[in-house]
């Protein structure tokens, strides 16, 4: 495995102890609609959501690089059709927002909730 999946893959199961540690369940992991992915499907117990969860893994911090700008509008679309298809898929109409997780020093640094999730 490539350093940089491997360094995706050890983001993804911080994030996902990090979720479970604060009453997330995880529900799927790395779901795939032809090139677009959620990374992390939770369901948030003390807000009763569905939260959809993109990881940006680094390997450092970096003042210069704040997480705000991780995601930038192609990745949001691309997110946000993936979105849009596991809702079809799982017929579901209930509440749901779209979180990033920033992983960086072997921790997560950052939980930003409800990047904009006018999807629902």
């Amino acid at each position: 495995m490539s350093d940089h999946l491997f360094l995706g893959v050890l983001g993804e199961d911080l994030s996902c102890e990090y979720l479970v540690r604060h009453n997330y369940e995880i529900r799927e992991r790395n779901v795939r609609f032809k090139h677009d992915e959620i990374d992390i499907i939770a369901y948030d117990q003390v807000e009763k959501m569905i939260v959809f969860v993109e990881v940006k893994t680094r390997t450092r911090s970096s003042v210069a690089y704040p997480i705000e700008t991780a995601v930038g509008n192609v990745k949001r679309h691309r997110l946000r059709r993936a979105i849009s298809h596991w809702v079809a898929l799982h017929d579901y109409d209930g509440p749901g927002r779209i979180d990033i997780i920033c992983v960086a020093k072997d921790r997560v640094e950052k939980h930003l909730k409800d990047i904009g999730s006018d999807f629902f």
